[in-house]
């Protein structure tokens, strides 16, 4: 489960710095909470510009708090983050409303993008604020498809964000866990022998760990939609189109360039066949730390979806 604070819900609406700093009490004990289950809770990089009270902005409200806790929280949504745009999933131009709000570009667009592609993703607000709902309801507004909407679950005390977290499952640990939920999961997909082995030694990232099991998933989804003798079926061609195509796509071709200069980087042993290989400059793309999936292309339903290399970009000048 990913975690998020949710920005909206800072916006000036408190009377005094005392009011805040007795809300900020229970925003501090719910990132106590997450840290306590190894989440982490992420944050928006423009957090620090957000108004406290009608006249103070956050540094400045920070200037009257105690020591500690003022360093602690400039620690957390000043330097360190996380920040959830490093590792950001939803486009700049999709369409996502909320309380007739649009929420594009903010964490409850991000949280409600994962649960479009269902991942388990939650809210955190800091209350009292307009946002003190337990459920929002967000709505994605697609270009030329159905319009779809999600409840996303929005925490506001320590005590109900723990009781979710009791019940998640355990955030990934390794690659060797990765590479062996990925086997698990993915049933779809024909994973080599070598597909993990780039990840060797490399230090683990669960940030990157969760962006490789979203594009496998979509992989997974994607394959499903093509139908022996008729092709692809109307959701993969959204699935194409979302996904697939534009400067933001999470999957795309190598460049002609790359092709030629990393011809032999990107031709891997064929994971049933011994002693050929599959040329796979195919690829699904990891933004932080930069990381490539290369898969056999194009996806048919007749032959199966081999997932080739996962591990560090090797197309790099």
């Amino acid at each position: 489960m990913e975690l998020f604070f949710n920005e909206c819900s800072l916006h000036g609406q408190f009377a005094d710095t005392q009011s805040f700093e007795d809300s900020l009490e229970v925003l501090m004990a719910m990132r106590g909470v997450a840290r306590k289950y190894d989440r982490d809770l992420y944050c928006h990089r423009q957090l620090m510009q957000s108004m406290v009270t009608h006249q103070l902005n956050l540094p400045q409200t920070m200037r009257s708090l105690d020591r500690n806790k003022a360093s602690a929280l400039m620690g957390w949504l000043g330097r360190t983050g996380p920040f959830w745009e490093d590792t950001r999933r939803h486009p700049t131009e999709e369409y996502l409303e909320c309380l007739n709000e649009v929420v594009t570009d903010t964490a409850i667009g991000e949280c409600a993008y994962l649960s479009f592609l269902s991942k388990e993703a939650q809210l955190t607000s800091i209350s009292p604020s307009g946002w003190s709902n337990s459920l929002l309801e967000v709505t994605w507004h697609r270009a030329e498809l159905p319009t779809q909407s999600k409840n996303l679950i929005n925490h506001f005390t320590a005590a109900t964000l723990e009781a979710e977290l009791q019940k998640a499952e355990p955030p990934m640990q390794s690659w060797e866990q990765l590479a062996r939920t990925c086997q698990q999961r993915f049933g779809a997909l024909h994973f080599s022998a070598a597909t993990f082995a780039p990840l060797t030694g490399t230090p683990f990232v669960a940030a990157a760990a969760r962006s490789i099991l979203d594009l496998l998933a979509i992989l997974t989804k994607f394959k499903t939609t093509h139908i022996i003798d008729s092709g692809r079926n109307r959701e993969g061609d959204e699935l194409y189109q979302t996904y697939f195509t534009g400067p933001r796509a999470w999957f795309s071709d190598s460049s002609d360039r790359e092709k030629r200069d990393f011809e032999h980087e990107m031709r891997f042993v064929h994971p049933e066949q011994q002693g050929e290989k599959i040329s796979a400059p195919y690829h699904g793309k990891v933004q932080t730390p930069q990381m490539r999936i290369h898969f056999s292309w194009p996806v048919t339903a007749q032959t199966p979806l081999y997932i080739l290399y996962i591990g560090d970009k090797i197309t790099k000048y």
